[in-house]
């Protein structure tokens, strides 16, 4: 595995030295019976290898492949933003037929940003076909993967990741596609992940291997996974994934899970994912369609098929540990569910007496699809059809046809659509594209005899979909707009940034630990307690709880003020009876002999009970001097890189 020490170096360097835009990029060719003497220019003088190109291109350059045999290659070199590194098949007969040389792998990406490989063909190598580490804004796109002796696709510590249109298949060992090691970011689309021993697709923190181990943000949709798992896994495994969406794709004839949530590697269970319009039927030797278990809360699965073949097993398995914010609901399903990890099957109706799956129906595969187990388009008597929730429904289907088509939107990972659009006729079902049709919404266009929302354009004086605002005037008074949502002013203009924070809040009774340092430019104008006092505020952008506390000047009295050593550089605020606020002690020291204008501070406080923001959008402001000398902090949410918050209506903790 890749340690995280080497990912942060590694990336600092490629950071540093692959951020030039190119002055002259270039085209080059590698072909069988090329010469490496050749400047590789034009396919009369390609290159004779791979690796030889690897060594030479720079930001924005493009390799034209032709058919033919090569061996691999290990790439360490960067491109840049808008001018990547490409690797292009030139033909659908580039085979890469031996390990790159320093790795057992067919193509290695390491070290390195800004990468595209498309359309390789890449088989029977020692470990993966293809290998992208300690990396981030790679694409592997059209590339055929079979045969290899773990993995078809691997990647460690590769943020910013796409992966699309390839084909990963007969994995000997382990996956199709394996995304590991704390990448966040990744998408995963378009891709036909089959036969393969374990995996279709997994995705795994890996927390013993450094970083946060949480994938976050990832995008997995438009797969079609079929027939793997007879080594166990799932369709789409995903141990400590968080905040992701998983939408659109087919699974079929899969021999273990279905999509499965969970934690064993992983820093934390799956979490706050959202599982939607996904058509899955497991294999009559699986385990469950939808397994979620060690502590994975937060999940929702919405508008998804799901049947199992299974004589026993079902649909949806949850353990208690998972339950806490888990929700169900407008999906066809079978007769089957568990709520302690498989271990016992109950019915839908105990099922919805636990609050889930109100809105879901009953149906089998011969009811749904045209012909089931080959073809699952939607039959036209299919009880999916007009059957699911709106909600974050994805605007296009596996195949990319407009959803909804029709009065509501379909169940699965495809939508029915109008067949009779276009005939001059206002047929049952078409909102427009027929006399007498048209969308009158100003956020809507037409597509299939559908109505289809725009794509959200922020700054186009439509307010639309989830957009918020368009301008201040949208908002509430006092609140501004920012990126189209509705948002309280920061306290703080300044640019400084909070560094090495610490905050501890509670509830019940406003216990308070905050520390920290900033930068604040000097010449300082109103940096002087004694004078000026000082505010430190902790809220939200997007809600209305804080803790807005102004310390007062004034010398230290009757236990109550400030006073400060004799080098004037640490100043100490104390109130033992809380006689102007919640604030008991609170040091500010000038720490200018590291660095011009640092400051630092420790605040301990209490008493009387408040609401506590949401930890996932905690914000902490301090004001020191004059409104210019300030610093600010957006703390991350749960899950995410530190600094983050976590916590529950009762205690706050950032780090």
């Amino acid at each position: 595995m890749i340690s995280r020490t080497s990912f942060v170096v590694l990336l600092a360097s490629l950071l540093l030295c692959g951020t030039a835009v190119p002055v002259d990029a270039a085209t080059y060719y590698v072909k069988n019976g090329g010469s490496n003497a050749a400047n590789g220019l034009s396919p009369a003088t390609a290159w004779a290898t791979l690796n030889y190109a690897a060594d030479r291109v720079m930001p924005g350059d493009t390799v034209r492949v032709q058919n033919g045999s090569y061996q691999g290659f290990y790439l360490d070199r960067s491109g840049s933003p808008g001018s990547p590194i490409t690797f292009l098949a030139d033909g659908a007969e580039v085979q890469i037929t031996s390990d790159n040389g320093t790795t057992p792998d067919g193509i290695n990406v390491e070290g390195a940003a800004h990468v595209v490989i498309d359309g390789f063909q890449v088989h029977n190598r020692t470990r993966s076909g293809i290998r992208v580490a300690l990396s981030e804004f790679v694409t592997i796109r059209n590339c055929n993967t079979g045969h290899n002796g773990r993995w078809g696709i691997f990647t460690g510590f590769a943020d910013d990741l796409t992966i699309e249109h390839n084909q990963t298949h007969h994995s000997v060992l382990e996956h199709g596609i394996y995304v590991s090691n704390s990448g966040d970011r990744p998408v995963i689309r378009n891709n036909h992940s089959y036969d393969n021993y374990a995996n279709g697709i997994h995705m795994n923190g890996d927390e013993s291997q450094g970083g946060d181990g949480v994938i976050s943000n990832a995008l997995v949709e438009n797969n079609i996974i079929h027939g793997n798992g007879t080594g166990g896994g799932s369709g789409i495994n995903m141990d400590g994934v968080s905040n992701s969406i998983v939408r659109n794709n087919l699974l079929y004839d899969n021999h273990a899970s279905g999509i499965s949530l969970y934690r064993i590697d992983g820093a934390t269970g799956s979490r706050n994912n959202l599982v939607i319009n996904n058509t899955i039927i497991n294999a009559s030797n699986a385990r469950w369609c939808i397994n979620i278990s060690g502590g994975s809360t937060g999940n929702t699965l919405r508008n998804n098929i799901l049947y199992n073949l299974h004589s026993f097993r079902g649909v949806i398995t949850i353990d208690s540990a998972s339950r806490s914010g888990f929700t169900s609901d407008y999906n066809s399903l079978m007769n089957r569910f568990s709520t302690d990890g498989g271990n016992s099957v109950s019915t839908l109706a105990t099922w919805q007496a636990q609050g889930y799956d109100t809105h879901s129906l009953l149906a089998t595969p011969s009811q749904h699809f045209v012909t089931p187990g080959s073809d699952f388009h939607l039959d036209p008597d299919s009880p999916a059809i007009d059957a699911g929730s709106a909600t974050n429904a994805p605007a296009q289907d596996i195949e990319g046809s407009p959803r909804p088509a029709g009065s509501g939107v379909d169940l699965g990972a495809y939508e029915r659509q109008l067949l009779t659009c276009g005939d001059g006729d206002a047929d049952a079902g078409e909102q427009c594209g027929e006399p007498g049709l048209e969308c009158n919404d100003p956020c809507s266009s037409c597509a299939g005899c559908a109505c289809i929302a725009n794509p959200l354009v922020c700054g186009d004086a439509l307010l639309c979909g989830a957009e918020e605002c368009e301008s201040d005037n949208d908002c509430s008074a006092g609140q501004t707009c920012h990126d189209c949502a509705c948002v309280n002013p920061p306290l703080c203009t300044s640019g400084a940034v909070i560094r090495k924070p610490s905050l501890r809040l509670e509830a019940d009774s406003s216990d308070l630990r905050f520390k920290g340092q900033a930068v604040v430019p000097k010449p300082w104008s109103g940096i002087d307690p004694i004078a000026n006092g000082l505010r430190l505020r902790i809220d939200s952008a997007n809600s209305s709880e804080e803790l807005d506390i102004t310390i007062p000047g004034g010398l230290l009295a009757d236990r109550v003020g400030w006073k400060v050593n004799s080098r004037g550089t640490t100043w100490t605020y104390r109130d033992d009876k809380r006689v102007q606020g919640p604030i008991s002690r609170l040091v500010l020291r000038d720490l200018s002999r590291r660095e011009d204008g640092l400051l630092g501070w420790s605040v301990r406080g209490s008493g009387g009970a408040i609401t506590l923001p949401p930890a996932s959008s905690v914000r902490s402001t301090l004001v020191f001097g004059a409104p210019g000398e300030c610093a600010q902090l957006q703390w991350n949410p749960p899950g995410e890189p530190r600094p983050y918050c976590s916590g529950n209506a009762a205690t706050l903790i950032c780090r």
